[in-house]
C-alpha cells in the first residue's frame, strides 16, 4: 500500500522483531543484503556502522544539473535533449510528489504491511513515454576514455545499477503506477582528451538503456525479514570483500 510522505531521518537504530513502528529500509540496504546478507545483518539487526564514506562532488553538481534542466523541460512539457538525441519521446513526469520521490531522505515510499518494513528510496528522476507508462532514469558522472553506450560498457555490466532502476520502478508499481520495463542511465562523462582543461570541464553524454525485470524483489524483501528474525550472524559469502579483509585482519 503506499504510505504517508514524512521525512526518514538517519538511519541511527536497531531492527527490533517487537516494534510495532514500521522499520524503515532504504534502497541501499536492499543492495547490501543483495551482496552479502552478514553484512546486512551487522548493520541493520545490530546497528554496526560502515564509517562513512566522502561525498562526491562532482556527481552531486551533475545530479543538481541534470535535475534543474529536467524540471525546465517538465515545465514546458517536453523531452530532454538527451532523449531527443536518442530519438525517444519521453518526457519528465509531472506529479506533486515530485521531489518527495527525489529526496533521499523520504523517497518513493512503500509500506510492507506482511513484514512491517517501510520501504523507500531516492530516485534521480522520473519520465513519462508516449503510452503513459512511467521510465525511472538514474544520473551517473564518471571519466573514462570510452565511450559509455550500453551496459557492457559499465562496470560489471551496470548489475548494481540495473538493481537500482529495479528497486525504483518496484516502488512506482506498489504505489499503483504504470511503470516500464525499460530504465536508463544518463552519463556524463568527463573528456580527458583534450590538450588543456581551460576554465571548463568538459562532458559526454550518453544514455543506457536496461531491461528492467522487479520479480526478484518481493522475495527478497521476505528472505531480509527472516534474517532479521535470527539470533546469530548468517554466513559471509565468499564474494563480500569487507568480510574478508575483516576476517584477515582478524587473523593477523
Amino acid at each position: 500500500m503506499a504510505y504517508e510522505y514524512r521525512p526518514l531521518v538517519g538511519e541511527n537504530y536497531r531492527y527490533k522483531t517487537d516494534s510495532e513502528k514500521p522499520f524503515k529500509i532504504s534502497r541501499s540496504k536492499i543492495e547490501l543484503f543483495y551482496n552479502c546478507q552478514r553484512c546486512f545483518f551487522k548493520q541493520v539487526k545490530l546497528g554496526l556502522r560502515e564509517p562513512p564514506m566522502p561525498s562526491w562532488a562532482i556527481n552531486s553538481a551533475v545530479d543538481a544539473l541534470l535535475k534543474k534542466e529536467m524540471d525546465f523541460c517538465r515545465k514546458e512539457d517536453r523531452p530532454h535533449g538527451i532523449f531527443k538525441e536518442n530519438n525517444l519521446t519521453i518526457k519528465p513526469f509531472h506529479h506533486n510528489d515530485i521531489e518527495k520521490w527525489q529526496n533521499a531522505f523520504t523517497g518513493i515510499q512503500f509500506l510492507d504491511e506482511e513484514h512491517n518494513f517501510l520501504l523507500y528510496g531516492g530516485v534521480d528522476d522520473i519520465m513519462e513515454d508516449e503510452n503513459g507508462q512511467l521510465v525511472v532514469v538514474d544520473f551517473k558522472a564518471t571519466a573514462k576514455a570510452a565511450e559509455i553506450l550500453s551496459p557492457s560498457d559499465v562496470y560489471n555490466n551496470g548489475e548494481s545499477y540495473k538493481r537500482q532502476l529495479e528497486i525504483y520502478s518496484w516502488l512506482l508499481q506498489k504505489n499503483d503506477f504504470d511503470v516500464s520495463s525499460t530504465g536508463y542511465l544518463l552519463y556524463y562523462n568527463g573528456d580527458a582528451s583534450r590538450a588543456h582543461l581551460g576554465k571548463d570541464m568538459n562532458f559526454r553524454r550518453t544514455l543506457v538503456r536496461f531491461d528492467l525485470d522487479t520479480a526478484w524483489i518481493s522475495p527478497m524483501i521476505s528472505d531480509m525479514h527472516a534474517c532479521l528474525q535470527l539470533d546469530e550472524m548468517p554466513t559471509a559469502p565468499n564474494t563480500c570483500e569487507e568480510c574478508l579483509y575483516l576476517e584477515t585482519a582478524s587473523n593477523l
